[in-house]
């Protein structure tokens, strides 16, 4: 199963989001890697620490930039049972190929990110991916700070969310303070702190991301 993270929430929350999906996956048994193509490049250098500090479970990683990543993901995933893919979210090669090979893309969405008129080229590449790749579930997770959002703004996230074919929002809300618990152990993230609230809000996630997988 190949879950792209298409991010237009603060700059870090896709990347943690990517880290501690594909921590939870290697933590039920199954043999994932984690596709970085991203500028930053966050999570390549997040597994090297991880195997650097020897936590377990360790995961495979793999930078990729420009127009190789269809090429990288033909020639890994044979190996593995999942991939995670942080994709920058933008209008790069990187993003709409991470989409249109996609099972799932989750959007990780601040509130006040929810604007039509502001953001219509998310709607649009998420709506141009789903041309090419019909089966995509879309799935939009509000991001927010210390406090959840007010109705309105869950109000908000919908109305964007309606605006791409067959999108869902998750039940789940992350705040973003409690998915930096443990991200200041290198190669650690909020997964790795048992009963913390990040590790329970990414559970909670991960239960609506994998949904439909055995």
């Amino acid at each position: 199963m190949i879950v792209t993270i298409a991010n237009c929430a603060p700059e870090e929350a896709a990347g943690l989001v990517a880290e501690n999906l594909a921590l939870l996956r290697a933590l039920g048994g199954r043999k994932v890697l984690l596709l970085d193509a991203t500028t930053r490049q966050a999570c390549a250098q997040w597994a090297a620490e991880r195997e650097r500090q020897r936590l377990a479970p360790t995961l495979a990683a793999h930078a990729v930039r420009g127009f190789g990543l269809p090429e990288a993901l033909d020639r890994l995933y044979p190996r593995f049972q999942d991939v995670v893919i942080d994709s920058d979210g933008g209008n790069g090669h990187e993003c709409r190929s991470a989409l249109i090979m996609a099972n799932v893309a989750v959007v990780p969405l601040s509130p006040e990110q929810a604007d039509v008129d502001a953001r219509y080229g998310l709607i649009a590449r998420l709506n141009s991916a789903r041309m090419f790749n019909p089966g995509l579930r879309v799935l939009f997770v509000t991001a927010g700070r210390e406090h959840d959002p007010a109705p309105r703004e869950l109000c908000a996230m919908r109305s964007y969310a309606s605006q791409v074919m067959a999108a869902g929002v998750a039940g789940t809300v992350l705040h973003l303070p409690a998915l930096l618990w443990g991200a200041d152990r290198p190669g650690g993230c909020a997964s790795d702190i048992e009963s913390s609230t990040g590790a329970a809000e990414m559970a909670a996630l991960y239960q609506e991301v994998y949904r439909t997988s055995h």
